[in-house]
């Protein structure tokens, strides 16, 4: 089977949303109200964090230092990156948060040559902290991560999807295999909708997953 996995970070490989966090502590204005008009579809993922984070006036380093005490990760992502690696399968963590801070929490766990990253640029300036988004290759796709799992299936691949948030569901519903945080955002739209999915509190299911997959 050609299988790849594609995994959040924020709320999925971490315990906590480090973006949300960074907003609740830095932004300097309502970021929710954009929160409110994304899940509306008055605006895409996109532009609700291009918008959200416009607000934020802070360092990296200070950024960092305040997450270094908050952020836990959930179980055996590691494990499941090892396991990929030595069973030839593409792992990538796809992401709308901050690439520094996805950057750092990779390295400090020796994880960055496991897997590969596929999220937008961030530039920190007087203007808040700006994003450039990976270029849609489906130009109807509602959002990058869609739009990856669409083309990974394009080029004949099976596609399991890791993830938690509303900002997760264009891509999750197009998956193959589908896992959930449990009593997650994703998993609550999951459930509305009656799309299958598989609710996970440890990245060791999923590596189960696998194997049954590739008997």
């Amino acid at each position: 089977m050609n299988l790849v996995v594609l995994s959040d970070f924020d709320g999925t490989i971490t315990r906590i949303d480090t973006a949300e966090f960074v907003l609740a502590r830095f932004a300097q204005g309502d970021w929710q109200v954009f929160n409110a008009q994304f899940e509306s579809g008055k605006i895409t993922l996109e532009e609700c964090l291009r918008r959200q984070f416009s607000l934020v006036r802070s360092s990296k380093k200070r950024i960092l230092d305040e997450l270094a005490d908050v952020v836990t990760l959930r179980p055996n992502f590691g494990e499941l990156a090892e396991y990929c690696r030595k069973n030839l399968v593409p792992t990538t963590i796809v992401s709308a948060g901050l690439d520094f801070v996805i950057e750092h929490f990779l390295e400090l766990n020796n994880w960055q040559k496991l897997v590969e990253i596929y999220m937008a640029k961030t530039k920190l300036s007087t203007k808040g902290i700006e994003f450039t988004f990976p270029m849609l290759f489906d130009k109807t796709s509602a959002n990058f991560k869609q739009d990856l799992v669409r083309r990974c299936k394009n080029e004949s691949k099976k596609v399991l999807f890791v993830g938690d948030g509303s900002g997760d569901y264009a891509a999750a519903e197009e998956a193959d295999y589908l896992f959930a945080i449990e009593d997650s955002r994703l998993a609550g739209l999951c459930e509305d909708h009656e799309i299958h999915y598989k609710a996970i509190t440890d990245f060791a299911q999923v590596i189960d997953a696998i194997r049954e997959l590739k008997k």
